[in-house]
């Protein structure tokens, strides 16, 4: 019998949804607090150079000015970083991008900060930087860093590569480049620190991961983490890049220095240059396959520009690489990644974590090689797609949720046939394409993930959520709510998430890795049947029933004689005793021991998986190379939606990133400068988004998801680009290998 669910799956309507839309909401930077001092940054205007001396006098004498601090006024650590610990707070002896932070300004207004920053004065011997992260990873090029520029190489292999390719009919080779790009939030970067009579301070952040932040703000002002209080405000959008801690770090330092309230916010020209990007790549994709399609081998050799400093560049190098082989069984695989500094600007997590970049080389590829095989390119996904029980080339076994690829390729092939019925535009040529995608979930093996979450009963019936991870805007809190309301049968009103403050917020880990809904949900069910039995337990004692004679339902403490008592009136007398009902859970995410390999480094491999597809069909004007994606269907497989409207609301919204990354976005250099602003970085907009589109959203559960569910928050937007690109080629034979598709591109203009 089917379980009928009262809140799961239900489009409810968000909790702060009036704030956020009547503009009451409060983020980092609306927080009032008294006398509020203002920071600024001096930023290296070199993209490499050494510092020879810094000059802040006149800087002090100006009006306002209350401290000018450098890195020799850091009290405890210099230097951060959440994988590597090699990005200074404030740049040391040398400057390795352009916009590093280098001098910091506190003053009693912005506009005095601001012109005090213009009387600082560096003196700088200029060095030559490199951008190529190929040449980068030569040993003859200046090394950026003391152990040399490559800060991850990566070289995983199954099978006889050599023999794949004898046996192969076919053997395809392309280059493929994938540009830098930037999250675009609409909240920059933000921080307010606020120094305390304690010696204690606390910390506003708009951030990904605030407990990180309280370790690393704690380490730099040489004060014990007890010391150090984050709370995490409304979050104005972060895609991967508010994991970076850099200017709430700078923020407290300010606080400490002045004993008192500080703020730093990011114009945008600053978020830009100095916070993570999405890594540019370089992918030399060899592809054998037999006549009857089946592939043979797979060889490639990969570049990821990092920047300056690492940030999350290991960790992309990883999942880079192992959705290489995208959702296909290949039988002999060799993959060498090299994660590459330069004097870029940071790249860093962002949404997708690498998979966006391979997959626009292997759906690229694999229509390649269903043009030279004259195959339908579906049959000949048909042919090679993963099934339950496929062990790919990391060595892990794949799930039953693969049983959702041959339903994305059934739903694929009936909208292909509808699209293509579509008469172009006049003067347009139209073409229809897709890609399918695959997407892993968690942190990978070895390395920390767990969540912990608490729920609270409170005396007016109220469930508290003491969510130990923030809500990003992408929803976390609502899916949670649902998520417990079902759990312990009441109402979706009577569930309430609290904001997350690191004094009494348990730690949920980062909100990262497509996994939040699966971790806290998973949590949050522990802690609702916890919740119950601590009810039962005191029910018991108040009613002088034993408690195994008493049944919990929906909200309501079941007597034995069949009445039913609401757990309120338990709750309630509780409190009048000063008791609290709370429960805590910590789930981990599951890398068993027997089968998950152990062979790669650490963060590697991932276990578990998300899987799509998307369809696109374009329209292309031959005269000027314009490209209009008219239609649009985007198949996802959910495992179970828990809300409906976020399910959708992160469908659609991963999708227009996709867009931007196939069309639009690219963060250039243009002469001694990076683009760093929106006048010349393009962001589609909402006359950009095709006027026909449409969800279809698949439930094959995920046994070790909460009613089954799994991630979707990265997917989303990995097979956007090539579905698009293998539209374009429909329309108008142009295999374009280098993104964004430009009209110049399209015309031939442009590389």
């Amino acid at each position: 019998m089917t379980e009928i669910l009262k809140t799961i799956g239900k489009a409810e309507i968000r909790k702060d949804a009036w704030q956020k839309a009547a503009g009451k909401a409060l983020y980092t930077a609306d927080i009032p607090v008294n006398n509020l001092k203002h920071g600024i940054v001096f930023r290296s205007p070199h993209h490499y150079a050494r510092i020879l001396e810094i000059d802040t006098t006149d800087a002090l004498n100006m009006p306002g000015v209350l401290q000018v601090l450098t890195a020799e006024d850091i009290p405890g650590d210099k230097i951060f970083g959440p994988l590597v610990p090699d990005q200074p707070s404030l740049a040391q002896e040398v400057v390795r991008h352009l916009g590093e932070p280098v001098v910091l300004i506190i003053a009693e207004s912005r506009k005095e900060a601001l012109a005090a920053r213009e009387k600082i004065q560096v003196t700088f011997e200029p060095l030559t930087p490199v951008f190529d992260p190929v040449l980068a990873a030569k040993p003859d090029t200046p090394q950026l860093h003391e152990d040399g520029n490559v800060i991850t190489e990566l070289n995983v292999q199954d099978g006889d590569i050599e023999r794949g390719f004898e046996e192969a009919d076919i053997v395809l080779e392309e280059v493929y480049h994938l540009p830098r790009i930037s999250p675009g939030y609409m909240e920059p970067e933000t921080s307010l620190a606020v120094w305390e009579q304690d010696n204690s301070i606390t910390v506003w952040v708009s951030s990904q991961h605030p407990f990180t932040d309280q370790g690393f703000i704690a380490a730099a002002l040489d004060l014990p983490v007890s010391s150090v209080r984050v709370k995490s405000s409304v979050i104005g959008g972060a895609f991967g890049g508010k994991e970076d801690s850099s200017l709430s770090i700078l923020a407290a330092l300010g606080a400490q220095a002045v004993k008192g309230a500080v703020k730093l916010v990011n114009n945008r020209r600053e978020s830009f240059l100095a916070h993570p990007k999405r890594h540019p790549a370089q992918i030399k994709y060899k592809l054998g396959a037999k006549k009857d399609g089946s592939f043979t081998s797979l060889k490639v050799e990969a570049y990821l520009d990092t920047g300056a400093y690492s940030s999350y560049g290991p960790a992309v190098g990883m999942i880079f690489t192992e959705t290489l082989t995208g959702s296909y069984k290949i039988p002999n695989v060799q993959v060498d990644t090299y994660v590459v500094y330069t004097n870029s600007p940071i790249s860093g997590a962002m949404r997708g974590f690498g998979s966006p970049q391979s997959h626009f080389a292997v759906e690229s590829m694999v229509d390649l090689m269903a043009e030279e095989l004259e195959m339908d390119p579906i049959r000949l996904r048909e042919k090679n797609i993963l099934h339950p029980g496929d062990k790919i080339f990391t060595g892990v076994i794949i799930n039953e949720t693969a049983n959702s690829l041959p339903i994305c390729l059934k739903n694929v092939r009936e909208i292909i046939q509808r699209f293509q019925a579509i008469k172009p535009s006049p003067g347009k040529k139209a073409g229809v394409g897709f890609a399918l995608a695959s997407q892993s979930m968690g942190l990978g093996a070895n390395v920390p993930d767990d969540s912990t979450h608490r729920l609270e009963w409170a005396p007016d019936g109220r469930i508290l959520i003491h969510l130990g991870s923030p809500d990003l805007g992408q929803g976390l809190a609502t899916a949670a709510e649902q998520i417990t309301a079902e759990s312990l049968g009441i109402p979706f009103d009577q569930v309430v998430t609290l904001e997350l403050d690191t004094l009494d917020s348990p730690n949920g880990n980062v909100t990262c890795a497509s996994r939040m809904t699966y971790m806290a949900g998973n949590a949050l069910i522990d802690a609702s049947e916890k919740l119950i039995q601590q009810l039962l337990i005191h029910s018991s004692r108040i009613l002088d029933v034993p408690v195994e004679n008493l049944l919990y339902k929906n909200g309501q403490v079941i007597k034995p004689d069949g009445s039913k008592v609401p757990a309120v009136e338990f709750v309630s007398r509780l409190a009048e005793e000063s008791i609290v009902l709370c429960s805590e859970s910590t789930f981990s995410f599951p890398y068993p021991e027997d089968t998950t390999p152990q062979h790669l480094p650490i963060g590697m491999p991932h276990v578990l998986f998300c899987f799509g597809a998307q369809v696109a069909r374009v329209e292309i004007d031959p005269e000027l190379g314009t490209v209009d994606v008219t239609h649009f269907a985007a198949i996802h497989d959910v495992g179970k939606v828990i809300s409906q409207a976020g399910v959708e609301g992160q469908i659609e919204g991963g999708v227009a990133t996709g867009l931007g990354y196939a069309l639009y976005e690219t963060m250039l250099q243009k002469g001694d400068r990076w683009v760093d602003s929106f006048t010349e970085y393009l962001l589609p907009t909402a006359k950009d988004l095709p006027h026909h589109y449409e969800n279809i959203i698949l439930e094959v559960p995920e046994a070790s998801g909460p009613y089954g569910a799994k991630g979707i928050g990265e997917i989303t937007l990995v097979p956007t680009a090539p579905a698009i690109a293998n539209a374009v080629y429909d329309a108008v034979g142009v295999r374009v290998t280098k993104l964004p598709i430009t009209p110049e591109r399209i015309l031939g203009f442009a590389d």
